[in-house]
């Protein structure tokens, strides 16, 4: 509660033409202006009483009439009936009742207060909401905009009080007229008799009032006559002692006495009398309680059956509410109410555009704000392209590597077929030679050292053959392997020429960097090569030095010691075939370990390409819902502003035609009244020659005709002349009325233009930020998927390392420090 509530009803109140002006909100405490104001209202509801002379005990300050004024003033407005579609009565409210004692005794306190301000309310909802209420809204309206903004507030607050059903229908335009007043439902005759009962209940009050004035009045008067009688015997007894020189002044006393007892038994009677009807009276008062109490339950039921009388006639009043409506529309329509109705529409659509653009501007602010996000994830994604290239370039060159290996090892196996026919023809030989050996005889010593000499020569002699192929193999191996190496440098050479050559072309620094990898690669696989081939080289040396030893006689051991060489070098043999077999089991295990892990790697990139491809359907779907309910929007508001085009246009081209009327009937009838005029003063000058020279004044009204129509032809064509010449070049004063108007709506229209291509630009920025967050998006998804084959591979790498350390050689090598170097050995492990 407020000072600006109780200013706002104050002027409310003294918008009426009051007995007495209210100045403070506590004069409202005696119902008596409320009651004034409400009699204006409506007069047959709302009976004020009018003000009785009844002594001062009846005047405002007596707080029970005041009581019994406001408890009437609050009945009557809980019956008032209201027409739909309002609710059917303020007794729906759920507001408590206010505390009349308190608002009669003491209205300035809290309690007082509050009730005061309740009961007021009360009188303004039903002001404006009554079937006539067109005077009390123009009456508000003429208040400032604080006090009427306060009356809003205060008929909002009643309504919030009423059911759920009544509170929309109420809320929508409280201080416009209701929209059926032309049409309310007669009173029944229980509600009729209701308030005739309550105007007889409260004529008899006043009589009652009245009767208690006039008994005190009488009382009074009463004890003034007991008391001149009292004081008359007095004097009577003072004066019967002296003699009878005052028997005179007695007897004049006692008539007097006697008149004032006589007087006295009429007043006595007459109270009686009057006491008696008072009886009566108050019996009559208790009976019309009674029968007011039965009323108002009769009353209660009336307003039930009421209710459902207009549920029943619902359909039929709403059919005629809406013939109304319609024929106030029209009269609307016709004093141009739809443009202002047009305009509205236009600023709730602005203000909702304007809405949009704000939470466009929102999510704008958002997406700028996860920024940094995505430059993270543009970031992981440029990372994960180049992994996935590198891991891509890495997967064809171990393909590539694992088809030379399997190549070597085919290369070794049928190395290792060959040494082993070699090693069985050799202890074939190894046999023969035993057994030659332990065949010999005791002859000469000579023969048979020569014939032993010849044959062991010739036995060496195939032996050395046999292990000079070797050599020679061994050798035309190396041989070949180094002449192969030089053609593949050479074209390797050739190759980083042409590479250098293209080098602008885009790709070519990576390419350019993977074959000077292989180039470093092959250069150091030569050097190991010229290093094998060197020991090599120094082995057959020796071998051959050995062979030559054994083939001259110079072994200390005789055939037993070449016996024992050829065993040692069986069992090398031997031993190799069985590291070359560990070897081959060793890649083929390393072969399929390395297979396995492409197949995870392929796996885990198909999964990733899924979830890209899943979101960056879900994404597009997204951007294109977005694009469809904006270029809607963009559409319907396209198409109201043609509409609103026609309709500014078709209102002005009737404007102009109302104006250009307007101007041709005032130009029309000043026109008229000048040739009128002229006419008449042609005539009469005509008249007066014809006269003057005798012509009858039958050829006097001939000619009188003709010239008359003679005037009118001849004001017909300068008519026709005038707009011959005015139809080219447009009336510059009829567009001056107009440009306002339509300066006013294109201004309109350029503002729905702007804020359509603004939105159109929020529109693109979204889309952009949709395609910018997608493509950041996938390259996060591609650096993922890199970064998982990376370490599917490095895990894979080091399981080969640890399987392989163990069953690798000891090699005075040095280890290649190249990445493909370094796979090389990898696969060498195998």
């Amino acid at each position: 509660m407020s000072r600006n509530d109780k200013d706002a009803l104050v002027a409310f109140v003294n918008l009426f033409k009051l007995s007495k002006r209210v100045t403070d909100f506590v004069q409202l405490a005696d119902g008596k202006a409320l009651m004034e104001v409400m009699n204006f209202v409506d007069e047959t509801h709302f009976k004020n009483v009018p003000a009785r002379a009844v002594g001062p005990s009846s005047s405002s300050e007596n707080w029970v009439l005041r009581t019994n004024t406001l408890k009437r003033l609050y009945r009557l407005l809980l019956s008032y009936p209201l027409p739909a579609p309002h609710p059917p009565s303020l007794s729906l409210s759920s507001l408590p009742e206010p505390p009349f004692s308190s608002i009669a005794k003491s209205p300035s306190t809290r309690e007082g207060s509050q009730g005061l301000l309740h009961l007021c309310r009360l009188c303004l909802v039903v002001g404006v909401w009554a079937p006539n209420n067109e005077n009390v809204i123009t009456k508000i309206q003429r208040l400032n905009e604080e006090h009427m903004a306060e009356l809003m507030k205060s008929i909002e607050q009643i309504m919030a009080t009423m059911p759920e059903e009544h509170q929309g229908s109420g809320q929508a335009s409280p201080l416009k007229p209701s929209p059926d007043m032309s049409y309310s439902p007669p009173p029944s005759g229980l509600r009729a008799e209701r308030d005739k009962l309550l105007q007889e209940n409260d004529d008899l009050r006043s009589r009652c009032e009245q009767m208690v004035a006039q008994v005190s009045k009488l009382t009074s008067e009463l004890d003034e006559a007991k008391e001149d009688r009292d004081d008359a015997m007095e004097r009577l007894k003072r004066n019967e002692g002296p003699g009878a020189g005052l028997r005179t002044s007695q007897n004049a006393h006692t008539g007097e006495s006697d008149r004032l007892t006589a007087d006295l038994l009429k007043s006595e009677e007459n109270l009686a009398h009057v006491e008696e009807q008072l009886e009566k009276q108050t019996a009559l008062v208790n009976e019309l309680s009674k029968e007011i109490e039965q009323y108002k339950a009769e009353a209660e039921e009336a307003v039930r059956l009421k209710d459902q009388l207009d549920e029943f006639r619902h359909t039929s009043d709403r059919l005629r509410k809406s013939e109304n409506v319609i024929e106030k529309y029209r009269k609307k329509l016709e004093d141009s109410a739809g443009l202002r109705r047009e305009l509205r529409n236009l600023e709730k659509e602005n203000a909702t555009l304007v809405n949009t653009n704000s939470t466009l501007q929102a999510d704008l602010d958002k997406a700028l704000s996860s920024k940094s996000l995505l430059d993270t994830y543009k970031s992981q994604i440029t990372t994960l392209e180049k992994q996935t290239s590198d891991q891509s370039s890495e997967i064809a060159q171990l393909n590539q590597q694992l088809e030379t290996a399997q190549g070597q090892l085919e290369v070794l196996q049928q190395s290792y077929d060959e040494h082993e026919e070699e090693l069985a023809v050799n202890l074939e030989k190894l046999k023969e030679l035993e057994l030659s050996g332990g065949t010999e005889g005791g002859g000469g010593e000579a023969g048979k050292r020569g014939m032993t000499r010849s044959e062991s020569g010739a036995l060496l002699g195939d032996v050395s053959v046999s292990l000079d192929d070797e050599l020679e193999g061994i050798d035309g191996g190396v041989m070949e392997s180094k002449t192969d190496l030089r053609v593949k440098i050479k074209s390797l050479e050739r190759e980083i020429a042409s590479l250098k050559s293209f080098s602008h072309t885009p790709g070519s620094q990576t390419e350019l960097s993977t074959v000077q990898a292989l180039l470093s690669d092959a250069t150091r696989s030569r050097d190991r090569y010229q290093t094998d081939y060197l020991t090599a080289h120094r082995e057959t040396l020796r071998l051959s030095a050995t062979l030559e030893a054994i083939r001259s006689g110079k072994g200390k051991g005789g055939n037993a010691a070449m016996v024992e060489a050829l065993r040692k070098r069986v069992e090398e043999l031997e031993e190799e075939v069985i590291g070359l077999r560990k070897e081959k089991k060793g890649m083929q295990e390393g072969k399929e370990e390395v297979e396995k892990a492409l197949e995870g790697a392929r796996r885990d990139l198909d999964m990733v390409g899924k979830d890209q491809r899943d979101i960056l359907a879900s994404l597009r779907e997204n951007v294109e819902k977005d694009t469809t309910n904006l270029e809607s929007q963009v559409r319907q508001l396209k198409d109201q502003i043609d509409i609103l085009r026609e309709k500014d246009r078709q209102n002005l081209e009737e404007i102009k035609k109302l104006l250009t009327d307007k101007v041709d009937l005032q130009s029309a009838g000043i026109t008229q009244r000048e040739r009128v005029l002229e006419k008449e003063k042609e005539f009469s000058e005509l008249r007066a020659t014809m006269s003057a020279s005798g012509v009858p004044p039958e050829t006097q009204q001939q000619l009188l005709n003709v010239h008359e129509k003679n005037i009118e032809l001849s004001a017909e064509v300068k008519a026709l002349q005038e707009k011959l010449l005015a139809s080219p070049s447009s009336n510059t004063e009829d567009h001056s009325l107009f440009e306002a108007a339509q300066q006013a709506y294109e201004s309109q229209i350029a503002s729905l233009q702007a804020t359509l291509s603004k939105l159109k630009q929020s529109n693109a920025r979204s889309k952009s930020l949709h395609e910018m967050e997608n493509q950041l998006m996938l390259g996060a998804w591609h650096d993922l998927g890199s970064r998982v084959m990376s370490a599917h591979l490095q895990n894979a790498g080091s399981a080969a390392g640890v399987l392989g350390g163990a069953g690798r050689r000891s090699q005075g090598k040095s280890t290649p420090g190249g990445w493909l170097g370094r796979q090389r050995r990898v696969v060498s492990l195998f």
